[in-house]
């Protein structure tokens, strides 16, 4: 059975963001009902395939009250509601959570507008464009290395134009905190029969993707370095084509010194970490440009594999498909869909072992599955759960569980801050012989801290002890280290048998590239992410530059709430499983969808503005504003009557260089047009509205001094959702959990009863 068996949602969403939660909910067993108007979804592209497999489709107008109230019978049966229209437009159709709730009090209510209702652009159509606008997305892309430069510049100070980018990102991260914020209400449900409101408005979705990008010092200082680290860059090859080297490590880029025959730059200490000059940036990155121009890509991507350092050739989406790895690697599941005929499309983001996702069934018909739905509202239905105990609203869902996290990087650390968020107390574990990632005053608050060296016979009893009263681990290792080290899921479930083990890797636990070193930028380069936002002349990272990172955070926790809400009820852990690769294709999948009469045609970076005039980006006399329009007509309201998509932007264009952005974002928005200025970062998280709401979070770090970083939002309604103090310094609880361990005595009896042995040696 599916984690979310026997839940039913009834799903509103339009677009991206709520269809794509549903698609979530489903693929874990969820009976998901989606809603769409008489004519149609309101976004008709061959995605929906994807967005809406093992769905049942039923039409409504939730206009005529006939409907509605068939829609109101509908949510009195249900679990969860999904809806991502603006605040406000539910309650006036008598569909709101207050009114929903008070008839089924069990009820799990999901709002995903663009922004908070207190926010003043709430009331004003939040596309995506405008979302990604008001956070800074849109910016120049200047090579690999310029993401820290453009961030830390006014727009109006930024060199060269602002880049388009086509992925929907505010909305999978929307999708993705929702999911999150359900399964954590339905977790309370289980204990209390209490259902509650869950709102993640796109706005603060993104605000968690910028996620180290915003992490800033007080006060705020620009960054000018003009490289950075070359060993984590794009080099053009002699067929003309890119590949991303991703040697962050110093013991990497001495391997790939030594194989590329240039010992020279050891010796000369050009492998360092941190490259102690800018002028050793410029010297490294010319002699590596002249050693990888000198051969095809291939032959450097067939040499870094052969060593299992971190690298890929930078490949478009369609090549993507057709990589061993996407066939062989469980990425992408076949559907044989009605409308499409055979299709491949991305897999399920988390795999649960023993509660395996399932996609019932391609996407349906429109208004498919009408009589069966109608049948069902004959059956008596209404809540079906009762108050066991009460929890106060003062502690987060996750309260009094216990995560152990073993994590580096971004992925995993972010999976167990998101715990951490929700109430559980985590214990971070670090290696005392590895220095403290970049992203450690965001990616780890929140958490407690002790080190320990997980080779020596010490750290492992620590780490015993401490697992023996624990309810989740979280590690990211490549594969088989920690077979190595004797901490894999079976080692621990044998001292822990209802212990949730969550495992993330780069590319995946199947295929021939599953045991390689991964990175964000190696997976951004080889799953058609860089192709995409780069354009024809060059490929790019995406503008923040952790986008799966921590997207592959938010999916792993999701996965492990799932497993919570499966221990519930049968007491039992269980392996939860994700990877980049894996969220990578999720956060493509309006692209990745492999049939028949797909066209590859993609809007790519530098070479467009957006999609058409309906949705694009325009430069004013002073800076740049997204705009974007349902219909043509609606934008004739502006500019006058226009004859064809071609016509409408080129005079859209002289409107918008006629009037300051200002001027022009408050004329659109008295039409009912969306539109957004590209503001700074800094200024958008410095916005009071958005301080008080807590994606914005300053605070004194012991290390750092005053620091920014984006907190959570508040999510749910009736349980604390928080960021938590702020990271602590490496090892900084390491007396308080010690005593704790201690204090215990359970590792004793583990060992007379001979479950904990001396773990392998060898790695």
């Amino acid at each position: 059975m599916g984690a979310l068996d026997n839940i039913r949602v009834i799903d509103f969403g339009h677009y991206v963001a709520g269809p794509v939660t549903g698609m979530l909910l489903a693929d874990q067993g969820a009976d998901v009902i989606k809603v769409d108007p008489p004519t149609g979804p309101a976004l008709d592209i061959p995605a929906n395939q994807t967005w809406n497999r093992g769905k049942r489709s039923i039409a409504l107008d939730l206009k005529a009250s006939k409907d509605v109230a068939v829609a109101k019978d509908l949510v009195a049966s249900a679990d969860v509601v999904i809806e991502n229209f603006r605040p406000g437009v539910m309650d006036r159709l008598g569909l709101g959570p207050t009114e929903m709730r008070s008839h089924n009090t069990s009820l799990v209510y999901a709002s995903m507008p663009g922004f908070g209702p207190e926010d003043p652009r709430a009331s004003s159509p939040a596309w995506e464009g405008v979302v990604l606008a008001a956070l800074d997305a849109f910016r120049p892309a200047v090579g690999h290395q310029s993401i820290r430069r453009q961030l830390h510049r006014r727009p109006a100070d930024r060199e060269g134009e602002p880049v388009f980018t086509a992925e929907p990102i505010a909305s999978m991260f929307a999708a993705l905190v929702s999911s999150i914020g359900i399964a954590s209400a339905l977790h309370i449900r289980d204990l209390t029969g209490m259902g509650q409101q869950v709102q993640v408005p796109l706005f603060d979705a993104f605000a968690q993707a910028i996620g180290v990008y915003a992490m800033t010092p007080l006060p705020f200082r620009p960054v000018t370095e003009p490289l950075g680290n070359p060993w984590d860059h794009q080099y053009r090859c002699a067929d003309g084509r890119w590949i991303h080297l991703a040697c962050v490590r110093s013991r990497q880029a001495e391997q790939l010194a030594e194989v590329l025959d240039r010992r020279d730059l050891i010796e000369r200490g050009l492998t360092a970490e941190r490259l102690a000059t800018t002028g050793d940036q410029f010297l490294i990155h010319r002699e590596l440009s002249e050693v990888f121009a000198s051969k095809p890509a291939l032959h450097w991507e067939e040499l870094i594999i052969s060593e299992e350092l971190p690298g890929a050739i930078v490949r478009s989406g369609a090549e993507w498909l057709q990589h061993p790895q996407a066939r062989l690697g469980e990425l992408f599941v076949e559907i044989d869909d009605p409308t499409l005929g055979p299709t491949r499309q991305p897999a399920p983001v988390v795999k649960l072992e023993d509660s395996p996702s399932k996609i019932s069934g391609p996407a349906p018909r429109h208004d498919g599955d009408r009589r069966s739905i109608l049948a069902e509202l004959t059956k008596p239905g209404g809540p079906r759960h009762s108050i066991s105990r009460l929890i106060s609203p003062g502690v987060g869902p996750l309260h009094g569980l216990r995560v152990l996290d073993l994590c580096v990087e971004v992925s995993g650390p972010t999976c167990a801050r998101t715990l951490a968020e929700l109430g559980a107390d985590i214990i971070k574990i670090d290696d005392p012989k590895r220095a403290p990632v970049s992203s450690h005053d965001d990616v780890n608050r929140g958490k407690r801290s002790i080190l320990l060296d997980l080779d020596t016979a010490e750290g492992r009893r620590i780490f015993w002890e401490l697992a023996s009263t624990t309810d989740v681990i979280v590690e990211n290792f490549r594969s088989g280290v920690v077979e190595d080290l004797g901490i894999d899921y079976p080692s621990v479930k044998r001292i822990k048998p209802d212990v949730i083990y969550a495992s993330i890797k780069a590319y995946g636990d199947e295929g021939p590239w599953a045991d390689l070193p991964g990175y964000e930028t190696t997976i951004e380069a080889l799953t058609g992410i860089q192709a995409r936002y780069g354009g024809s002349d060059r490929p790019a990272v995406w503008p923040y530059g952790a986008i799966v990172g921590y997207g592959t955070g938010y999916a792993a926790a999701y996965g492990v709430l799932l497993a919570i809400l499966e221990r519930n009820v049968t007491g039992k852990g269980q392996l939860v499983s994700g990877s980049l690769a894996k969220t990578a294709g999720l956060l493509q999948s309006m692209f990745l969808l492999d049939h028949q009469d797909q066209d590859w045609s993609e809007p790519a970076g530098s070479d467009v503005r957006g999609f058409g005039a309906h949705q694009c980006l325009y430069a004013c006399q002073d800076r740049w504003i997204f705009a974007g329009v349902r219909t043509l007509d609606q934008l004739s309201s502006v500019i006058g009557k226009v004859e064809d998509d071609a016509d409408a932007h080129r005079r859209f264009v002289a409107w918008c260089g006629r009037r300051t952005a200002e001027r022009a974002v408050a004329a659109l928005q008295q039409h009912g047009i969306g539109a957004q200025s590209i503001e700074w970062i800094h200024d958008a998280l410095t916005d009071p509205i958005v301080v008080r709401r807590g994606l914005s979070v300053i605070r004194a770090h012991e290390q750092t001094g005053m620091f920014r970083t984006t907190g959570p939002g508040p999510w749910l309604s009736h349980s604390k959702v928080d960021a938590g103090r702020p990271a602590p310094r490496m090892g900084a609880d390491a007396d308080v959990i010690l005593h704790e361990v201690h204090r215990s005595g359970e590792l004793q009896r583990l060992v007379e009863e001979q479950v904990v042995g001396s773990p392998p040696q060898g790695r």
